[in-house]
């Protein structure tokens, strides 16, 4: 999915000072815009095919719940269970700490700001601030560009990323999301919710995928919908994944959360909705 594939991007390295060292500030994150103790709950349905023929099913939930928010980092708990050919399997409860963006412990990344430039959206310009980056001391070079503008939700509107191996010519992978329309009705459990459609492609030798993924910033993790189908070299079907809102909830904050190791908590009522599953 796409946060997922964004998660392999860090941003240690501070270009415009301490409250821009990040991709994108506390209150623009996924999941750091939200007060500890908030959670989400989904299904997803991965089909792997063979020769256009449906050959396995496998259906997971997934209850992630935030932690911890820290300057720099969050750490978030994962519970899953997976049901395969009618058997059941209950994985134990983890916990990941991982920075801002994602970046996994000694890893490093060069950022440098990369001027302003509009994009379009359904033909109408924003205006967003090109941030690169370069991944450092990895035999995988990965570059990218991140195109940000604070005041439009989901608030990375594009992202560029290319994967190549130390000394090839050719990129070994290359990653394109853009956001193709905002500010739509969607349905988000029991209510109407706004959201923003972002369409990714990432195309390597062996595979292509295609990802369609429904943001709504109301709700931890901002994803409430996932649809990715990839297909490989010679183009044909390899699998399919959805992915499902079950259910969320964005904790009540502290009474001291204004003065809060980050101070950006938004300030957000407890919600709770449920999802009644019928399947």
């Amino acid at each position: 999915m796409l946060r997922a594939v964004a998660m392999m991007f860090v941003l240690t390295l501070p270009m415009w000072g301490q409250a821009q060292e990040l991709l994108v500030p506390h209150q623009h994150h996924e999941w750091a815009s939200f007060p500890e103790g908030s959670w989400k709950q989904v299904k997803q349905v991965t089909e792997t095919f063979k020769e256009g023929e449906l050959v396995s099913s496998m259906t997971t939930t997934l209850t992630i719940r935030l932690k911890e928010v820290g300057k720099d980092y969050i750490v978030l708990e994962r519970e899953a269970k997976s049901e395969v050919s009618g058997q059941v399997f209950e994985k134990p409860i983890r916990e990941f700490r991982s920075g801002l963006n994602g970046q996994s412990s000694g890893q490093r990344v060069r950022i440098t700001p990369g001027g302003e430039q509009k994009i379009s959206i359904l033909g109408k310009p924003y205006n967003c601030e090109v941030r690169q980056m370069e991944v450092l001391g990895e035999p995988t070079k990965i570059t990218g560009k991140v195109f940000y503008n604070a005041s439009t939700p989901p608030y990375i509107l594009r992202r560029e990323h290319t994967f190549k191996a130390e000394g090839a010519e050719a990129p070994q992978k290359e990653m394109v999301a853009e956001v193709v329309a905002l500010n739509k009705p969607y349905p988000v459990l029991t209510e109407i919710k706004t959201v923003a459609f972002i369409v990714q492609k990432t195309t390597s030798a062996d595979e292509t995928t295609e990802t369609v993924e429904a943001q709504c910033t109301e709700v931890p993790g901002f994803v409430v919908g996932t649809w990715m189908t990839a297909y490989d070299a010679a183009g044909k079907l390899k699998s399919k994944t959805t992915v499902q809102l079950l259910n969320y909830e964005v904790a009540t904050e502290p009474a001291n959360a204004t003065t809060s190791k980050t101070g950006l908590f938004r300030n957000k009522r407890q919600q709770r909705r449920v999802f009644d599953d019928s399947e």
